[in-house]
């Protein structure tokens, strides 16, 4: 391949002397590199789609980090009547946090200009192997837990649009994928414990009451990958209860908790080896504790049926249930309906940050709500939860971000706050959660992926394992595996309605 210098501008379609800008445009969400992750030393390609509906002569710039990297010659594709995709091939050759500029000029003036920020890994050889290699789990003094979503499933690729036609920032180092596969729970596995991750809380939804437990999304991420995955069993998992939409996935009585509920998680989850329990007791997450006790009629009745819980996994060789409620807010009356209700600890599933806030203030704003819960200690202890970022399902709300360096700074004055405040028989001295390994649609992830590459997985490495020096992120591409993408024409058909 021959290279040419930083930029390259070409592209002559047909004259106008008067233009306006919102007639040549970048194609939202269409100047990205064609690897989720990139590596230095090894060739990618840059791509762009310039809708030029009035047909005008423009020139299409590409501009690299000025740190050595190369592009090959421009290629151009014909899309339609009105639009053209733009490619270069590129090398980096150093690792880093770039980054890549697209410019849309019309007589030397720039009409439309986009940026990409995109981590550049170290240079590593391509070395293709028969499957993944076995994960070399990091030691911790303390067990770290993430949330886990277990949406991305085949047939539910619109869960996705907001990464495909939005955020492609986003784009995780597996690609699109379909979690109804082992390989992406091995990968999953590996990257979790390599960095200090020692379990995974995984969302578990119901879907009709009062009869035979129904589920969503649990046969694709249980059945048909984790449980049969080569290292599933290398990591601890847990489940929380989904509990939030009532009349569907709690329960209809004390008869429907105990009879079908309570058994079904009994034999499908809580025997299994690697299922967390802590002193041979389960550890069960709840969503919404406070419609358990809606359901049932009370608290007290709530929290009766939880004693019985306890009971039932006695019987079953256990020595009880420990039994955890969400509350991502300082809310003293919630709280001590919590301690009425019997249950052992509060956590939360993400912090509420209001404002759109900077760092700094998404940080202290988390560090002041912890801090606050503490003050309830004596009624309902907390197990910290630290939160990485937010967007909302479509952008709504409160949207923040913790690049790597800040989200270890939240990770150091989280395990300070822990180290200081809880005795060491109780869980909040033994556990931590973060938020989230994989909500790639709300805004909020840990896995490797596409802008900061294994950035906040290093992060927790570092502050939380025992030996946090040098090891080896290892992507797909590297042993010729993946990208594992769902059809891209299943969004291309979407985007058009």
């Amino acid at each position: 391949m021959k290279y040419i210098c930083l930029l390259i501008a070409v592209t002559i379609i047909s004259c106008s002397e008067l233009i306006a800008q919102e007639k040549i445009n970048i194609k939202r969400n269409s100047f990205q590199s064609d690897q989720p992750i990139i590596r230095a030393n090894r060739p990618f390609h840059f791509n762009v789609i310039v809708e030029n509906p009035e047909k005008l002569k423009y020139e299409c710039r590409l501009i690299l980090p000025g740190d050595g990297s190369r592009m090959g010659k421009e290629r151009i594709t014909m899309l339609s009547d009105s639009s053209k995709q733009h490619s270069w091939e590129v090398v980096c050759l150093q690792a880093g946090q770039k980054d890549f500029v697209v410019e849309v000029l019309v007589n030397e003036k720039v009409f439309s200009r986009s940026t990409v920020n995109q981590v550049v890994m170290p240079a590593r050889k391509v070395e293709k192997q028969a499957y993944i290699p076995a994960p070399r789990p990091a030691k911790t003094n303390i067990l770290v837990g993430a949330h886990n979503c277990p949406l991305w499933e085949t047939g539910r690729h619109e869960l996705w649009n907001q990464v495909v036609h939005k955020h492609q920032e986003r784009t995780p180092a597996l690609g699109i994928y379909s979690q109804d596969n082992p390989e992406i729970a091995d990968w999953e596995t590996k990257w979790a414990v390599e960095h200090g991750i020692s379990f995974f809380i995984y969302c578990w939804y119901r879907t009709s009451q009062n009869g035979p437990i129904t589920t969503q999304f649990e046969k694709s991420v249980f059945d048909e990958a984790l449980f049969r995955s080569k290292y599933g069993d290398q990591m601890k998992f847990t489940i929380m209860w989904e509990n939030q939409s009532k009349g569907t996935s709690g329960i209809t009585d004390e008869k429907d908790l105990m009879e079908n509920l309570v058994p079904y998680w009994i034999e499908k989850f809580f025997k299994k080896d690697n299922y967390l329990k802590i002193d041979n007791k389960p550890v069960l997450y709840v969503y919404r504790p406070l419609f358990i006790s809606d359901d049932l009629g009370s608290d007290e009745k709530a929290k009766a049926a939880l004693n019985m819980m306890r009971e039932a996994c006695k019987k079953a060789g256990f020595d009880g249930l420990i039994i955890m409620g969400e509350e991502r807010g300082f809310n003293p009356e919630a709280l001590t309906r919590f301690k009425a209700m019997g249950l052992d600890y509060t956590f939360q599933y993400c912090w509420h940050v209001p404002n759109s806030p900077s760092p700094e203030v998404a940080i202290e704003s988390q560090m002041d709500q912890i801090r606050k819960m503490h003050t309830m200690h004596d009624v309902i202890p907390q197990v910290v939860t630290l939160s990485q970022a937010w967007s909302g399902w479509s952008d709504e709300g409160s949207m923040w971000k913790l690049p790597p360096k800040d989200f270890e700074v939240l990770l150091r004055k989280g395990k300070a706050f822990i180290e200081n405040n809880f005795s060491k028989d109780e869980l909040g001295s033994r556990m931590i959660i973060l938020d989230n390994w994989n909500e790639w649609s709300e805004g909020h992830y840990l896995a490797p992926y596409r802008e900061y590459g294994f950035g906040y997985l290093d992060a927790i490495r570092r502050v939380f394992a025992k030996d946090p020096e040098k090891h080896e992120d290892l992507i797909p591409e590297d042993i010729g595996k993946g990208p594992y993408d769902m059809p891209m024409e299943l969004f291309e058909k979407k985007e058009k309605k």
